[in-house]
């Protein structure tokens, strides 16, 4: 008897999730004048449905299986109680803005996966020129928002000439920021790793690729050049719409683990005022202190982890 119970319960439920999923997509489609798909759905504690979405646009590309496009909306007693997607248009909108300037800085093999704005409409630059007329100190502090993510750079790292010219790249990049007045709230994480890794030739051996997966975090310094060293000149070869397909089959959400490499340089950048607000410039804990730059000086850019890293002084 009871189990006959609980498949009723049950039964209901996903009649109910039903129901709620036809309004919710519904609602999307009129919102954001695109079609929905329902990757999975929940019935919630209170007796609504939580549904994770994506646009139907995503469906067959690498962004259907990419937490990053994710949405979650809440259907719950006859309305709408959360929509996720803003967020997702807002990260969209933000590398459209900035990818531009990282090309210029530093090539077009590059990924971006930053999170920012303040997901009013989904759109970063309607934010930012809110952000830059604001007049007061009150007005800035209830416009600002924080960006935070990392920027992934295909390149090659051989001697010290090459970490400055990344160095020098990094700081050129937060001037930008400055100037667009985006530095307010900011930790983006700077990989710098081998460009070898988007070769045609490498990504058609999949011996070779098992063998980089099988290092895993470990550097392998030795290892690795054996492997790459193959694929020097190949990578010349390989056309840059090649490379962008690889680059684009990347999950933003977990871009290390999708390409099975190290970095080469690896440097986090925060704004005094992100770390204040996180109380990470006054607090004893060594494991989270971080100390406040303005990077008004190149020196400011330091690479702490990668294989051409910054010597302790």
């Amino acid at each position: 008897m009871r189990k006959i119970l609980l498949v009723f319960i049950v039964l209901i439920s996903l009649i109910g999730c039903g129901k709620d999923r036809d309004k919710i997509l519904k609602y999307l489609g009129k919102k954001y004048k695109e079609e929905f798909v329902v990757k999975y759905e929940v019935p919630t504690r209170k007796g609504g449905t939580m549904a994770v979405v994506i646009p139907k646009r995503y469906l067959g590309t690498s962004k259907e299986k990419d937490k990053f496009y994710e949405a979650e909306v809440t259907y719950r007693d006859g309305e709408i109680r959360k929509d996720d997607y803003i967020w997702v248009k807002n990260r969209e909108s933000i590398e459209v803005y900035v990818k531009p300037e990282v090309e210029k800085i530093f090539g077009k093999n590059v990924l971006v996966a930053l999170d920012g704005g303040r997901y009013r409409e989904g759109n970063f630059k309607d934010d930012l020129e809110l952000l830059k007329k604001s007049t007061t100190e009150e007005e800035r502090r209830k416009n600002s928002f924080q960006i935070e993510g990392g920027i992934y750079i295909f390149g090659r790292v051989e001697s010290e000439k090459d970490r400055e010219k990344y160095r020098r790249g990094i700081y050129e990049f937060i001037q930008y920021l400055k100037q667009e007045g985006m530095f307010e709230y900011v930790d983006i994480n700077f990989e710098i790793l081998d460009e070898r890794i988007l070769s045609k030739g490498l990504n058609e051996n999949s011996e070779d690729i098992a063998t980089l997966k099988g290092f895993g975090s470990r550097y392998e310094v030795e290892k690795r050049e054996e492997i790459y060293s193959k694929y020097t000149e190949d990578f010349k070869n390989t056309p840059q719409d090649y490379k962008n397909k690889v680059i684009e089959q990347v999950r933003r959400s977990k871009p290390m683990d999708d390409l099975y490499i190290t970095s080469l340089l690896y440097t986090r950048i925060f704004s005094p005022k992100y770390l204040k607000s996180k109380g990470w410039d006054t607090t004893t804990d060594k494991r989270l202190h971080v100390d406040l730059k303005e990077y008004s000086n190149i020196k400011d850019v330091k690479f702490n982890i990668g294989v051409w890293q910054d010597k302790e002084e």
